[in-house]
């Protein structure tokens, strides 16, 4: 591989692959590109077979301005392995460079390494966020393509995102439920006794960690597993504590990263025969969930699109869970009202 290098202080550092190579290359961005999640997500992306071995990827790194001088480092560990797929590699903090023409934008956003409590939604960081997903929205809607898949960390980013980028359909934005799906079954594994990838068509509900439920009533498993009343009762009862208390911890930054690759690769290749996976994606009203928000629902993919799974009643358990005094006071009323 050839190698072009500008000074550090240029919009653009270059790595340039063959160009005598005919095959398609895509070309991937990843966002926020000094932190760790970033940085893990590139190599997976390289070295982790997300994409077939004949497929060439052109990775550009962005970062910020201010934190552009990270990037020379972590472009050069990633070409010292010299992977087959990498084509090529741009390192900017110039959007016009980094988003131009893009394929495949994973939007890393910015993250504390733990759970927020309530009162910290109203600091500044939150703010920031916000702005940071304004801007991601307004330089794809100006460069990428009208085809780009965008991958996002958290649904109300990926609103933002969605309704700043206006000419970009919404069907090519995705969120990452996969973490929390790969949590849900490590648990369920320990507690049976099979491996996690035995365990199929987990189903996760909710707008963010905080509403975000297991559903495992459709759950299937790639050996005998006798689903008893024992199992049953802890998949619906202790489950879901156990998801919440995870969730609360220090942020996994290494395991959002691999999650990310893998949604990738499910959303490009598509899902197994008789299989679905989750990911946040735009409520076109299913289940009766409100028009306008990401959502996480069980999806099937298949030639880099997503299909919400249809199936009349696997939605209830999640709205009886989440709003059982509701339903008990709606109750009590309607009782009262007629006696």
């Amino acid at each position: 591989m050839d190698f072009l290098a500008n000074g550090v202080d240029d919009d653009e550092n270059i790595v340039f692959g063959d160009s005598s190579d005919d095959r398609n290359v895509l070309r991937i961005v990843v966002t926020e590109a000094s932190t760790e999640i970033a940085h893990a997500l590139m190599y997976r992306i390289l070295s982790n077979n997300v994409f077939e071995d004949d497929q060439l990827i052109y990775l550009v790194v962005y970062e910020t301005f201010e934190k552009a001088l990270f990037l020379e480092s972590i472009v050069i560990e990633l070409t010292e392995s010299s992977p087959t797929q990498l084509y090529g590699i741009i390192y900017t903090h110039e959007p016009s460079i980094a988003f131009k023409d893009a394929d495949i934008v994973f939007c890393i956003g910015l993250a504390r390494g733990y759970e927020f409590v309530d009162e910290e939604y109203e600091d500044l960081f939150f703010e920031e966020c916000a702005l940071i997903a304004k801007f991601h929205g307004e330089t794809l809607e100006r460069y990428a393509k009208r085809d780009v898949k965008v991958i996002v960390l958290g649904n109300m980013t990926a609103t933002i995102i969605s309704h700043y980028a206006k000419s970009i359909p919404r069907k090519n934005f995705t969120t990452l439920s996969k973490f929390n799906m790969k949590m849900c079954a490590a648990h369920i594994a320990t507690r049976v006794g099979c491996r996690a990838d035995q365990i199929k068509n987990i189903i996760l509900w909710g707008t963010d960690n905080k509403s975000m439920f297991p559903d495992c009533r459709y759950i299937s498993f790639a050996k005998d597993v006798i689903i008893n009343d024992c199992l049953r009762a802890w998949l619906k009862v202790d489950l879901p504590r156990i998801l919440q208390d995870v969730l609360n911890r220090s942020l996994y930054s290494r395991s959002l990263a691999y999650a990310l690759a893998e949604h990738c690769k499910v959303l490009w290749y598509g899902t197994e025969q008789g299989e679905w996976t989750c990911m946040g994606v735009y409520s076109d009203s299913s289940y009766g969930v409100h028009e306008g928000i990401f959502f996480s629902y069980p999806v099937f993919c298949n030639n880099k699109e997503y299909e919400i799974v249809q199936v009349p009643d696997i939605f209830i358990t999640y709205i009886f869970q989440r709003n059982f005094g509701i339903i008990l006071f709606i109750i009590f009323a309607l009782y009262t009202r007629v006696y």
